[in-house]
């Protein structure tokens, strides 16, 4: 099985998490997001990650984690009491939405060198508090986001919250998880898993090459 994708990416590192948390034997592949036709045939939309089984090709980082889940369902992800694992799948996109989406409008200006000004980055900020707020309803953190057992949402939360904290430090703006009582500790909690050592260590590593490059 390979992966294929960039480390840097919280999309790339959600199916990451997942493979390693399941304990599935994989090989990394260095790839960007492209247009570019070949690429295609494999990711319609051009994104990354793009999950390789033999000639079975899979996109989209929720895509590739329910295709995991089937294919190895221990440890599982996706919690069986149906209440518990809705739960799950509210806030896993919730995050996509209203918390990854606002952060990436400003990827390019704190790691690419695009322009942007404290306006957009006050608006954003003010509007990723509200997001954030409105997530604080739904976030258990009972000790994880979700339930008392590791899920879906957990990838997603870690790598996502993450991802939008660095960029807004970057831009000096607000810390955008300080609506959400409890999320230090979580944070903290998540961080000893190996599987998340591992990605953060591999991400610092991709992130550094990347901004030497573009030095």
């Amino acid at each position: 099985m390979k992966l294929h994708g960039l480390a840097v990416s919280n999309y790339y590192n959600i199916a990451k998490l997942a493979l390693l948390e399941k304990h599935i034997e994989f090989d990394e592949v260095a790839i960007s997001p492209s247009q570019e036709p070949e690429f295609l045939l494999n990711s319609p939309m051009g994104k990354i990650p793009v999950l390789q089984d033999g000639t079975y090709y899979l996109s989209e980082s929720q895509a590739i984690l329910f295709y995991l889940e089937l294919l190895k369902p221990t440890p599982r992800l996706y919690p069986l009491d149906p209440m518990i694992s809705g739960r799950a799948q509210q806030i896993h996109q919730f995050i996509d939405l209203y918390i990854d989406e606002p952060a990436r409008r400003l990827l390019g200006a704190a790691f690419f060198g695009q322009e942007t000004d404290a306006e957009s980055v006050e608006s954003i900020g003010k509007e990723l508090k509200h997001n954030v707020a409105a997530l604080s309803q739904i976030a258990g953190f009972s000790p994880f986001i979700a339930g008392p057992d590791l899920s879906h949402a957990d990838l997603a939360a870690f790598t996502t919250f993450g991802f939008a904290q660095a960029i807004m430090e970057r831009l000096h703006g607000p810390d955008p998880m300080s609506k959400l009582p409890g999320v230090g500790a979580y944070m903290e909690m998540m961080e000893k898993r190996p599987s998340c050592q591992q990605v953060v260590e591999d991400q610092l590593l991709a992130l550094d090459k990347m901004l030497s490059a573009n030095a």
